[in-house]
């Protein structure tokens, strides 16, 4: 099976050398469970030393100790391998005392009875942003459900307000993060164009989206805030576009999401 090496964007930064508390042989260790964030499927040894830089020696240490650990489960006839359901639990740990999700979760289950629509709260990493709740409306499929996914900020309606609570040169420096590809026609991959569209949002308090990652697909999101008015996540909301045309979007979703955000910052 083909792999392909995670672009640099999406991977932390690496720290400075002189750093004396960091433990480069645990960072070398995360590689490894890294790896597996665009397999589809499961990973060979040559595969893990290939996406990660390792040496094969070290690959096959990393990988023997993360299955030991039951991070990694092996195939023993094809000596293939992939996550464990330990990786889940620790997901589970974080959901579980994550005040914001905690925070969240009432207010964003009642949007989501209210309009029937899949609702999302998500939160910016560097130039991408991550999935924290994924409530589903009926026709999404699995990968759309689940928690944790990480996508390129400027191609959704969640991921551009999130990009608005930085400035200008920030925008462009997480535009180069994750550099813009067209997943549909209709996507917009201009770097200025992404910028206007996020200055755009930025003075409407909100933003829209059509088309974008899926066609016949839009989507709408705002900011919620803390009790200081501090940006915290974005709350967005996904649609199919021949159900809910932009403008019906902005005209019967917006509000409501505005005010969900209101009453989390209230609550």
């Amino acid at each position: 099976m083909a792999t392909r090496k995670p672009p640099a964007a999406e991977l932390p930064a690496a720290p400075a050398a002189d750093d004396p508390l960091f433990v480069a042989s645990l960072e070398k260790g995360m590689r490894v469970l890294e790896a597996f964030r665009d397999a589809t499927e499961s990973l060979g040894l040559t595969d893990i030393a290939t996406l990660t830089g390792l040496g094969k020696s070290a690959a096959q240490r990393f990988v023997h100790t993360w299955e030991k650990l039951d991070y990694l489960v092996k195939d023993p006839a094809t000596r293939r391998y992939r996550l464990g359901s330990r990786v889940v639990e620790l997901s589970y740990f974080f959901l579980r005392n994550d005040r914001l999700v905690s925070m969240a979760a009432p207010h964003l289950v009642a949007l989501r009875d209210r309009c029937g629509l899949a609702v999302h709260l998500s939160v910016l990493a560097g130039g991408d942003m991550i999935y924290l709740l994924r409530l589903p409306s009926r026709q999404l499929t699995l990968a759309e459900m689940l928690p944790g996914r990480r996508m390129p900020a400027w191609c959704n309606s969640g991921g551009r307000m999130l990009l608005t609570t930085l400035d200008d040169d920030g925008v462009q420096a997480a535009l180069r993060q994750s550099p813009p590809r067209a997943y549909t026609p209709r996507t917009v991959t201009a770097p200025d164009a992404l910028a206007d569209l996020v200055r755009q949002a930025r003075e409407d308090g909100y933003a829209l989206t059509e088309d974008q990652v899926l066609q016949n697909q839009v989507g709408a999101a705002v900011l919620m805030r803390d009790a200081r008015n501090a940006p915290l996540a974005a709350i967005s909301v996904r649609a199919l576009r021949h159900d809910y045309p932009v403008d019906r979007l902005q005209q019967d979703i917006v509000p409501q999401l505005f005010r969900t955000a209101q009453a989390i910052q209230q609550g």
